[in-house]
């Protein structure tokens, strides 16, 4: 992105010189010889003014539009940094221009709007990534098109061990296909199958698949997951919430073969990522079993990896205690000069509302006809569990990381919370995330424990259909979900996540939706921008490198083709992304501005 000034050298005067004194008119040259030239012996001290200094290592980016996040500084129409991305200067040009010196190179952005990278602490990346290579299964269908579907994706994946496919939204299939388990069986009789719901709690597997890790005559269910019967006891072929992820650990055990297509996977994420002016990441998946911190580490060591990450390892509810405490803190990294860190734990506390398993106080008001036997909701841990890995993690250093959709499911998140408080005072502050309802007799509990609240507020959560159709299970508490703005008039913490590629990751399409949604709307633009630049990079520990656009930070920003503060709300999701900057590099040029 270095702007280079090539000067050519040249020697002015030299032909008139020669003109003049040895006579090259025609004349008669019998005249008096004129006396010889004195020549100096000494080259003069002073250079051709044209010739520039050697570059200093100091870049500036000029003619621009910055919004800085910095409140003492809000507003800049330049920035320096030096070759290690570090920015000197954010001001007026002739300012900047003058800290960065002679020999600095500029570069005009012809007035493009420049702000803060873009922090997304809850994202899929790695799981996102492979999926776009995946075969995929049609969410809703026909009996015939989810075989045509599976056929093919049988067919494509000739010579793997499993059959793997993603996509189908299992509450459409059951209401086609009598019994999940046979139709697979029929159609991918010889290996295992294992076929992803479209909303990441649900699985359809075959008879082989369930066979692999004991599920085909397992009486009980393990803890943290559901194994859907049919009434005789026997199993559907569907499976819900943990009991997914050990069918998925079995299919893709970390071998030379998988971890190659989980790191091209990834790379394929960030590409994307980086696309969407995101510099900053937080990968909620961290399937240590799968060797997923293992594919982030070869990118970074490879360098290839172009975004920051704070990233989760996951917190299995079915493993023994110790073993899973010392498997998690031996993964544990925190290098503050290392991209990637695994710093962080993801722990759930139930499912999500429109299964039936996002744990409540009260009861659901109908039954959303997927899992049955829960009229609250479902736990993932036992009783005491929770807390007792909430303490043990913390004291390790970790952030702890919730997921929690229903009431009771978030009030478990905090009283685990509070118990770790309890025993380490100066532990990190933690985070909940998704939080559709909050109770009121939590809310305060926020702030008294400094807990952060995360929220993904999207087209397909936010809006009144989507109220409507959880309404109709929860009743008049669908009319409260999400309350982002009722959270930040209490003083709490609060960020926006996309929770991609669950849901759309564009952030400039949260930044319309945070402030234009008909009820528990953010106040204004400029605390939606915060919500994703400084407020998360203070929550991973990161707000002294990144996170705004001040001297001493690292230049990580984006350029837009327009300023957002312009336009009106339901314009900002017009905005393209022109670049994306990481430490004073370009990992993203749309138009080649910063050749």
């Amino acid at each position: 992105m270095r702007l280079i000034k090539e000067v050519y050298p040249f020697a002015a005067g030299m032909l008139a010189i020669a003109l003049v004194l040895y006579g090259c008119s025609g004349e008669d040259n019998s005249q008096p010889e004129l006396p010889e030239p004195t020549v100096p012996t000494t080259p003069p001290e002073e250079t051709d003014p044209e010739e520039p200094a050697a570059f200093n290592g100091i870049t500036v980016l000029a003619d621009a539009n910055i919004y800085t996040v910095n409140t003492d500084q809000p507003r800049a129409s330049a920035i320096a940094f030096d070759q290690n991305g570090v920015i000197i200067a954010v001001g007026d040009e002739a300012a900047v221009q003058e800290a960065a010196g002679e020999g600095a190179r500029t570069k005009s952005l012809q007035g493009a709007f420049v702000m803060p990278g873009f922090h997304d602490l809850h994202v899929h990346a790695l799981e996102a990534g492979l999926n776009e290579n995946r075969c995929l299964v049609p969410a809703a269908a026909s009996r015939e098109q989810y075989r045509a579907a599976i056929l093919e994706c049988n067919d494509q994946q000739e010579g793997r061990g499993w059959v793997f496919a993603a996509g189908v939204s299992v509450t459409d299939l059951l209401e086609v296909v009598e019994s999940p388990i046979a139709f697979l069986d029929q159609l991918v009789p010889d290996r295992p199958a294992l076929i992803l719901g479209s909303v990441g709690h649900s699985a359809w597997a075959n008879s082989l698949a369930l066979e692999e890790v004991g599920y085909l005559d397992r009486l009980d269910n393990p803890q943290g997951g559901i194994i859907d019967r049919f009434e005789d006891g026997r199993p559907t072929g569907i499976v819900f919430e943990d009991a997914q992820q050990i069918l998925r650990t079995a299919a893709f055990p970390p071998t030379e073969a998988n971890l190659n297509e989980a790191y091209l996977g990834l790379l394929d994420a960030v590409e994307m990522l980086v696309e969407n002016g995101i510099t900053t990441v937080g990968d909620a998946g961290g399937y240590w079993p799968r060797g997923h911190e293992q594919v982030w580490q070869r990118a970074e060591r490879e360098g290839v990896l172009n975004i920051r990450a704070s990233n989760t390892l996951y917190v299995f509810p079915d493993q023994d205690f110790d073993t899973q405490v010392a498997a998690l803190t031996e993964r544990m990294t925190d290098d503050p000069n290392a991209l990637v860190q695994f710093d962080q734990v993801k722990i759930y506390t139930d499912g999500i509302l429109s299964f039936g398993t996002g744990a409540l106080y009260e009861n659901y008001t109908a039954n959303p006809g997927v899992v049955f036997g829960y009229p609250a909701g479902f736990e993932y841990f036992a009783s005491g569990q929770l807390a007792d890995y909430a303490v043990a993690l913390d004291g390790a250093g970790f952030q702890l990381h919730f997921h929690a959709t229903g009431d009771r499911g978030l009030g478990l998140a905090l009283d685990a919370i509070e118990r770790a408080r309890a025993e380490n005072p100066a532990g990190p502050a933690h985070r909940i995330t998704h939080c559709y309802l909050i109770n009121e007799r939590d809310r305060a509990r926020f702030t008294a424990l400094n807990v952060v609240a995360d929220f993904q507020i999207a087209p397909s959560t936010v809006g009144p259909d989507y109220r409507n159709f959880i309404r109709q299970y929860i009743g008049p508490r669908a009319d409260s979900l999400f309350p982002v703005r009722s959270m930040l008039d209490l003083g709490a913490t609060v960020i926006l996540t996309s929770d991609w590629d669950a849901d759309d990751l564009s952030p400039l399409s949260k930044l319309e939706i945070a402030i234009t949604r008909d009820r528990e709307a953010v106040p204004d633009l400029a605390t939606a921008v915060r919500m994703m630049t400084i407020i998360p990079a203070e929550v991973i520990g990161r707000d002294a490198i990144t996170g705004s656009l001040e001297p001493g930070k690292l230049a990580d920003l984006v350029i837009l083709d327009q300023d957002i503060f312009a336009l009106q709300p339901s314009e900002i999701d017009e905005t393209r992304i022109l670049a994306t900057v990481l430490a004073g590099n370009a990992v993203f040029d749309r138009t080649g501005l910063l050749n």
